[in-house]
């Protein structure tokens, strides 16, 4: 991916794959890896995208408003200014995004874009690194579950051949002046793909955190909030106490990249002092690539007096960071459009999210999960992988539409029921819903093995996209959509039986 510059100025859809890296690349069919186009759903091929846990193609909407920004790009010619629309439009979204998760009367809540939730995590770590001399430990949910560049970036490693602001470099390598960072993997689920109880997971993280602190190390805790699965882990509320109980030694950053919490979580997550990662590109439906990372007012004050670590200088420009954030001046004055223009699109579809009842959002969730397990009752060559309840009642707020599930993993059965499909014919049948039956759902995830042979779970998923057109248009198209979820599983049945 490249940085773009006066000289080499693409045009709109080009500009929306630029400043990330190889997995937004159009590839010769011209989907990217997850694919998706650039070209624009039309309003009846939204109603089959039920893949926001991975990727979204962008909306006819979310382009026009794009498009708004990319007529102001054409209209500047010169290094300057670009950089200066770049920063004031980037400060305009940074200010709407703040008003649309109802932040704006939270004092010093600050908020650092980055090209995906990846680079959120490498900045985290690395700023959290830098807090301390002690060395820093990364405890965190298994890879699987969030994403396998993940542990690249947390230990400061490069994630692709490419950073975002199109420096060429070797996946895996170390980052130059990246600070020395362990990771502590955990898994959630067992080996057959059953999830772990939460005491469980809960104990073996406590284990982690004390070791690591016994040994006079810093500790991040991860706490993921989805998993690409639909699962919160750790607990909220260990972390909470852990947090409480070693304030000195360890730092929560809440990874929401799938950004499926409300605001009231959102805000509790703050008061809590923790740091939270979120996308435009999951639940929002945004063109993929998309990250932001809310710092609340504590956090923000320690952060800004330190130097900015110089493993960030490829990944990062100063336009990311907030204004007020001196330190962040070491970091090059370049325009990333691409990240500008995605998040641009992702709010047209919050935008509409958020002008949405929560009673009404809950309803539809739940009339939709109810069509759900009837249809997996009467359907055995499919199966739901067992999730426990979405827990968040340490964060002491009201339970909103977030209390309710809106991914639902699935694997594929034989025609008898009897055994599972493996890996290999599961991804199989996920091609064929692509590129055969224009039909998505979320990417395979590995979650297990039966008699010693891995399978992976398909993910039939919600987005505020889907939710929006069934609230906002008459009662037929809530009704469709459910049908359209109905129809994906029997295609997936069909495709199931021949693999």
């Amino acid at each position: 991916m490249r940085a773009t510059t006066s000289k080499n100025l693409f045009s709109l859809k080009q500009l929306l794959v630029e400043g990330g890296d190889s997995r937004i690349a159009p590839g010769p069919d011209a989907v990217n890896k997850y694919g998706c186009a650039v070209n624009p759903h039309t309003a009846q091929e939204n109603l089959f995208a039920f893949g926001s846990a991975t990727a979204s193609t962008i909306s006819i909407k979310a382009l026009a408003a794009a498009q708004s920004i990319y007529k102001k790009i054409e209209a500047v010619h010169c290094d300057n200014t670009q950089y200066q629309l770049y920063e004031n439009e980037l400060e305009v979204v940074r200010q709407e995004l703040k008003q649309l998760c109802d932040l704006n009367h939270q004092a010093g809540v600050d908020i650092i874009f980055a090209a995906s939730g990846t680079d959120l995590h490498l900045i985290a770590s690395q700023l959290f690194a830098s807090l301390s001399l002690a060395p820093t430990v990364v405890v965190m949910v298994e890879a699987v579950e969030t994403g396998s560049s993940v542990p690249s970036a947390l230990s400061g490693r490069h994630f692709d051949e490419h950073t975002a602001l199109g420096s060429a470099v070797i996946r895996g390598e170390k980052i130059a002046h990246s600070k020395q960072i362990e990771l502590a993997q955990v898994a959630l689920r067992r080996a057959d793909g059953d999830s772990r109880h939460s005491q469980e997971i809960d104990d073996e993280v406590d284990i982690l955190v004390q070791e690591a602190i016994q040994q006079n190390k810093h500790v991040l805790l991860v706490l993921t909030d989805v998993t690409k699965t639909g699962l919160i882990s750790p607990s909220i509320a260990t972390a909470i106490r852990l947090s409480r109980q070693y304030p000195d030694q360890l730092d929560v950053m809440v990874d929401a990249c799938q950004f499926r919490i409300s605001n009231a979580s959102l805000h509790a997550y703050l008061d809590q002092q923790f740091l939270v990662a979120v996308t435009g590109s999951k639940f929002l439906t945004g063109p993929s690539f998309s990250g932001a990372l809310f710092v609340p007012a504590t956090q923000s004050s320690r952060l800004q007096k330190l130097a900015i670590p110089n493993a960030l200088l490829d990944y990062s420009s100063r336009a990311d960071w907030p204004r007020a954030w001196a330190n962040a001046d070491e970091l090059r004055k370049t325009v990333n459009f691409g990240l500008l223009l995605r998040w641009v699109a992702a709010l047209a579809e919050l935008r509409d999210f958020r002008a949405l009842s929560d009673t009404d959002i809950s309803n539809f969730i739940q009339s939709f999960q109810s069509a759900l397990l009837q249809y997996f009752q009467c359907h055995p060559q499919l199966s739901l992988l067992p999730t426990p309840r979405l827990e968040r009642d340490a964060l002491l707020c009201p339970p909103g539409w977030d209390s309710l599930p809106t991914i639902f993993p699935f694997v594929l059965n034989s025609t008898d029921g009897k055994h599972v499909l493996n890996r290999e014919q599961t991804l199989a049948v996920y091609r064929k819903l692509q590129t055969e039956k224009s039909m998505h759902v979320g990417q395979p995830v590995l979650c297990g093995a039966r008699n010693e042979v891995l399978i992976s779970a398909l993910r039939l998923c919600l987005s505020a996209r889907l939710i929006v057109a069934a609230i906002s248009e008459n009662g037929s198209t809530a009704e469709k959509i459910i049908q359209n979820a109905m129809q994906v599983l029997d295609t997936a049945c069909e495709l199931a039986s021949v693999a």
